[in-house]
């Protein structure tokens, strides 16, 4: 799914690295002293430790671009497996509002950045099939994401967005997106921000880690079957969290920030997550979606 809009402004002020690990040091500190404090007077509950996952910082190639012009806007996110405890990372902050929101790419990233298997490969039509011939993805190792009531137990991996939401890897596994660079969107599973997620509805492609195709349904095939009160698990960093859904929506992949901003936006009320697939009409030309089908949940 590449994205319609124009590229975010990247934070001005001197070196982004060198400004983002003064941040971190400072934060880090503060944080420190916040959990010492938490645990004397407090301590602790049921949930146990807060998960810490560890934002990637992108290189200067990959990062955002500067605009001219930025209008209100929303983004997505990659990664690096998280620590086994701590609490949610300290995102910088942008010093001008980004571009309008991104939407989660509806292309087939494996095709530009893997080999095709060879003449004779087999084809896969069934997840469970895949995983028993060929594992799960190798990237997928940030934590899993289980939905009980449709069968689903699912690796997830991690992306960083800067101008558009990465695909996960193939069709079994689920990405969680680190938002680090955008102000206000997104947050990390357990932090009390929105912890955005994507995984396909279907697919019909190569498998990037196997010398093998797939065609068949892909882990959010059924995501269009939940309903309110049913239960999502998101476990990272060996603790799991229970989610329960509250809502479900479709929009249009290309729709305007009004539509988007809601569904990425990390200012909620409760520790939340949202879950994103393909939905609406399939182009054949183009080989794309129109929709995207949205569910959001609140932490049980």
């Amino acid at each position: 799914m590449t994205s319609n809009h124009p590229n975010p402004q990247t934070p001005s002020g001197g070196s982004p690295l060198s400004r983002w690990a003064a941040v971190g040091i400072v934060a880090g500190a503060f944080v420190g002293v916040l959990i010492v404090a938490a645990l004397l007077f407090t301590g602790g509950n049921d949930d146990g430790p807060a998960v810490v996952i560890t934002p990637v910082a992108p290189t200067a190639e990959a990062r955002p671009q500067a605009v001219t012009a930025p209008a209100p806007a929303t983004p997505t996110p990659v990664a690096t497996p998280p620590p086994a405890e701590a609490t949610p990372p300290t995102t910088p902050e942008p010093t001008s509002t980004p571009e309008p929101t991104p939407t989660p790419d509806d292309a087939d990233q494996a095709a530009s950045t893997t080999t095709a298997p060879p003449a004779g490969a087999p084809t896969v039509f069934d997840l469970r099939e895949l995983r028993r011939l060929f594992g799960e993805a190798p990237d997928a190792t940030l934590g899993r994401l289980r939905i009980p009531v449709l069968g689903v137990d699912a690796p997830v991996g991690q992306r960083y967005v800067d101008q558009r939401m990465p695909n996960p890897t193939g069709p079994g596994d689920v990405v969680w997106y680190d938002f680090s660079e955008w102000d206000g969107l997104g947050g990390v599973p357990g932090g009390g921000r929105n912890a955005v997620f994507s995984g396909h509805v279907d697919y019909n492609h190569s498998i990037s880690w196997a010398e093998a195709n797939y065609r068949g349904e892909g882990v959010f095939f059924d995501l269009r079957l939940l309903s309110p009160g049913d239960v999502i698990e998101v476990e990272v960093g060996g603790k799991t969290m229970h989610y329960t859904v509250k809502w479900t929506r479709q929009i249009a992949a290309d729709g305007p920030d009004s539509d988007w901003l809601p569904v990425l936006t990390g200012d909620v009320p409760v520790d939340s997550i949202t879950l994103i697939t393909c939905g609406g009409e399939f182009d054949v030309a183009t080989k794309s979606y129109s929709d995207r089908f949205i569910v959001r949940a609140e932490r049980a």
